[in-house]
């Protein structure tokens, strides 16, 4: 039960996330290049409506294009670890259900063998063997 609703959790984190594939994919140098362009662009463009003169402008573009990017790096950072936590979660989940199996095959082993030591203790009983010799009978038969 708990896999399949980390199943759909993820597929929903995936098709909400759709929109930013471009944060998720690495960037390639044209990429950055394009990204640079449209946030000096955009600077200039916040520059022009504050009225900034010419002057004071290049200071005012410089922060501008830093603050941009590091929003941008921010998000990114973000998406990151958001990755990093829905990884450890579905590994959390992986390793509980692995464990969940291990757990019932021990269990069904454990069944058998006692169904096993049973059986032999029957046939010691049948036998009528002293209790010195049971010890050992039993051991071999279910060793067998």
């Amino acid at each position: 039960m708990r896999f399949s609703a980390a199943y759909a959790l993820i597929v929903f984190t995936a098709l909400f996330a759709s929109g930013t594939v471009t944060a998720q994919t690495a960037l390639t140098r044209a990429d950055r290049q394009v990204l640079r362009q449209q946030d000096a662009q955009e600077c200039l463009r916040q520059a022009g409506v504050q009225n900034i003169t010419k002057r004071n402008q290049a200071d005012f573009l410089r922060k501008c294009l830093a603050d941009r990017q590091g929003e941008r790096r921010a998000v990114e950072r973000k998406e990151a670890a958001e990755q990093r936590r829905i990884k450890r979660g579905m590994a959390v989940e992986e390793w509980a259900e692995i464990q969940k199996v291990r757990n019932q095959e021990r269990h069904q082993q454990l069944e058998q063998q006692a169904v096993k030591r049973a059986e032999c203790s029957k046939q010691a009983n049948e036998q009528k063997l002293r209790l010195k010799d049971r010890g050992s009978f039993i051991k071999r038969c279910v060793g067998s």
